[in-house]
């Protein structure tokens, strides 16, 4: 009878230990998610419309999604994530996900109701800093303002934008999502 206690002691009462503990920390974790999720998707939302107010100031901050279908410029690489328009019709805002050196690069592109880009920020990114987030800087992301299409898909073959020595494949994925952008709004037809 003693071995049947002592493989109990020994096998079955620590394993019941860990599946418990396993439960309850799994319970509080489920518990801590459903309290913070919404905290984290509004914050979320305010952080993207404000940046959509500061890409499209005269939309006066006021935006609303575009049910539409969101252009695929290759499979997981470069798609459109959202795209808003302004409620005043002054533009819309469109939200790309671009594969870039740090994996996905998440650059919203305002485009106005006559079709000329107002702004181009990257919201999010993790290639190498000081040297493919130089492509990321204002001064570089500013020679997009104006431009109503591009030269070329590939920045290096577009006469219309420049490249940043040394972050050539961060340049890249910018262009190629405001070249998607560019490409959903016409695709939508402009902003109506």
């Amino acid at each position: 009878m003693k071995s049947k206690d002592n493989n109990f002691h020994n096998f079955v009462a620590p394993i019941l230990v860990l599946v418990i503990i396993c439960f309850v920390v799994t319970f509080a974790l489920a518990m801590t998610y459903g309290v913070t999720k919404p905290i984290i998707d509004k914050n979320t939302l305010a952080a993207a419309n404000e940046a959509r107010a500061e890409i499209m100031p005269q939309a006066d901050g006021k935006f609303e999604e575009v049910k539409t279908d969101h252009l695929v410029l290759e499979k997981n690489k470069v798609f459109v994530d959202d795209v808003y328009k302004a409620s005043n019709g002054a533009g819309c805002v469109i939200t790309v996900e671009s594969s870039s050196y740090g994996g996905l690069l998440t650059a919203m592109v305002g485009i106005d109701k006559d079709g000329a880009i107002t702004k181009v920020k990257v919201t999010n990114a993790s290639d190498t800093p000081g040297v493919g987030t130089r492509a990321q800087e204002p001064g570089h992301l500013k020679q997009y303002n104006g431009l109503k299409k591009l030269g070329n898909e590939q920045i290096k073959s577009d006469p219309t934008v420049q490249h940043v020595s040394g972050a050539s494949i961060s340049s890249e994925a910018i262009h190629k999502a405001v070249f998607c952008a560019l490409k959903q709004y016409n695709k939508m037809g402009g902003v109506k």
